[in-house]
């Protein structure tokens, strides 16, 4: 996990109206669980005023900072892209002119996805739909588009602080038309290609015939890569 440009090389530190309260130091953060590209905002109080605090991640510094008049600091990070679906990061902050004065924070993290299936068969058919790490919404979309053909699907309400959903819902009409689709998946009531985090399939819908004879339709089927 890097700082953002912004913070480099050091960390911000935000003066607070109000003095620390507590005697030993605390780190917190602003979420219960965060996707790739959230902003994870730390707080910390209690440490040496106006000297410096340093931010690790697994034994790793992040960066220095100094801490405000009345020993508090606030600063961002990026959460990053994760291998799994779910990952724990301990944070440390150091007071760097008393180093036994440490507080740690854990950060939870969560990878985006969603998952179609079957990815084929019959297009009027509900399909099952799991996703994950869609952290800045409340209801996960579907937005269907093919040229200036454009539907937009409520999949359901996105639940816990990872945002999962787990949920069957028709994604086609049974009369789709034959041809190339784009779905994107995201947590907006309407489409737009800056909207972030988003989750994109290709779908292809298509005629089956029968095996008698080539001229005779039989079944409409699609198949989502």
């Amino acid at each position: 996990m890097k700082l953002r440009t912004a913070l480099l090389p050091s960390l911000v530190a935000i003066a607070l109206a109000a003095p620390a309260t507590a005697s030993a130091a605390s780190l917190s953060v602003n979420k219960q669980c965060y996707g790739p590209g959230d902003e994870v905002a730390f707080s910390g109080v209690g440490f040496t005023p106006n000297g410096p605090v340093a931010l690790s991640v697994g034994g790793q510094q992040l960066g220095v900072g100094m801490v405000n008049p009345v020993g508090e600091f606030e600063v961002s990070l990026a959460a990053p892209d994760i291998k799994g679906k779910r990952r724990t990061d301990l944070f440390t902050a150091t007071d760097q002119t008393d180093l036994s004065l440490t507080a740690n924070a854990p950060v939870h993290l969560t990878s985006l996805n969603v998952k179609v299936a079957p990815t084929n068969g019959n297009p009027g058919k509900a399909k099952r739909i799991v996703a994950r790490g869609f952290t800045s919404g409340k209801v996960l979309w579907a937005h269907v588009q093919r040229g200036k053909n454009k539907r937009n699907v409520r999949i359901g309400k996105l639940k816990g602080a990872c945002k999962t959903l787990d949920v069957k819902r028709k994604l086609f009409k049974a009369d789709a038309r034959d041809g190339l689709y784009s779905v994107h998946f995201d947590t907006t009531r309407k489409y737009s290609k800056k909207t972030a985090p988003q989750v994109s399939f290709q779908v292809v819908v298509f005629r089956t015939f029968k095996p008698a004879s080539a001229s005779s339709v039989g079944e409409r089927w699609i198949q989502i890569d």
